[in-house]
């Protein structure tokens, strides 16, 4: 199956964990952008602590608020090699 963004939610947890991550951390950094430095990277502890703060309790669940609320709208846009590398 080739994952888009139109699909994502219904296919959540067919994602791979690397490519769930990363889809996550393009949605925590929307709605955190502070936490994050200018290569894009916070520490995993914040990042949980992030989720948390969103009432998410697993990557996907933050893919799927973001998804729902924003459409995936991630900085270098949707880059569906990097979600369907398996």
């Amino acid at each position: 199956m080739l994952f888009t963004p139109e699909n994502l939610i219904d296919n959540i947890e067919e994602i791979g964990p690397w490519s769930i991550y990363g889809l996550a951390c393009e949605a925590l950094q929307h709605y955190f952008p502070e936490e994050y430095d200018e290569d894009g990277y916070c520490p995993i502890e914040k990042e949980l602590e992030m989720l948390k703060k969103l009432g998410c309790f697993y990557w996907g669940d933050v893919v799927i608020k973001y998804q729902t609320e924003v459409g995936y709208n991630a900085q270098d846009g949707f880059n569906p090699d990097l979600v369907n590398d398996r």
